[in-house]
């Protein structure tokens, strides 16, 4: 990379992947930065790994340069274990002195852009996750023991490369999912489809402190019932998140939502 060697590789944080520059391969090599992090750490100041972003574990991968714009691939944690693994993109920008800034989590992977504000996304996509408590680590004794009142992603059946059908699990009072980013405009009704045995509200809004509701969706579940459950969207146009909140009792699986015009 501009005649240099890029050495990508997990910190001793393990949930991070972070680059140094050498010119030759042999070393010495001089740290660069963080390139990515599953829990956002390390971007607007904060590294509190109780309020990451999303859940934390060991993450590995590699730098791939497509045209003239580069990728950082990385994977994060399923199922609250270390060892079940959702593979991930994220586009990485150059600074002005040839390095890298570090990329934010989102849910658009190699989309190039924002995706479409209309139609229909599985949660599984979700790139932010974590509960009225904040979150955790994966890592480490007894994580499942540890956060079991804590959302996660899961799948029916067991974990597997084909036919997933993942989605998030166990979203109680206070619990939120994440979503970056959507190009908002026609939308405006949401849809979301759940499961579980729960009584509330899904709120949503385009902020994670949720001081801009943009629709509350009321719920009414049985444990094995699929159902989906709809309210007016009021949303800015242009580029915006997406976080679901569940205020109330009970826990719902969060499935799939969907945006559309009436």
């Amino acid at each position: 990379m501009d005649g240099k060697y890029c050495f990508a590789y997990s910190s001793e944080h393990n949930h991070d992947l972070c680059y140094a520059m050498a010119d030759s391969p042999k070393g010495p090599f001089t740290y660069g930065g963080v390139l990515v992090d599953i829990g956002d750490l390390y971007l607007n100041g904060n590294e509190d790994e109780t309020h990451a972003s999303n859940y934390l574990g060991n993450t590995h991968g590699g730098m791939l340069q497509i045209e003239d714009q580069w990728y950082i691939f990385y994977h994060r944690q399923t199922n609250r274990s270390s060892y079940a693994r959702q593979a991930c993109a994220e586009k990485l920008e150059r600074r002005n002195d040839g390095g890298f800034q570090q990329a934010e989590i989102t849910s658009c992977g190699l989309n190039q852009g924002a995706l479409k504000g209309i139609g229909a996304y599985e949660a599984r996509i979700a790139c932010n996750l974590w509960s009225i408590n904040g979150t955790g680590r994966y890592d480490g004794k007894s994580p499942k023991q540890k956060l079991k009142d804590h959302p996660y992603f899961t799948q029916s059946g067991k974990d597997r490369e084909n036919n997933g059908d993942q989605y998030i699990a166990n979203m109680k009072n206070g619990s939120v999912a994440g979503f970056k980013y959507f190009e908002m405009g026609e939308a405006n009704q949401i849809g979301i489809t759940i499961q579980g045995n729960a009584k509330g509200t899904m709120q949503v809004s385009d902020k994670s402190d949720f001081e801009n509701i943009c629709a509350e969706i009321e719920v009414s579940n049985r444990e094995k019932e699929m159902h989906t459950y709809k309210g007016a969207l009021n949303i800015p146009r242009g580029k915006r998140a997406l976080f679901f909140r569940f205020q109330g009792k009970g826990t719902v699986d969060f499935h799939f939502f969907e945006l559309m015009k009436d």
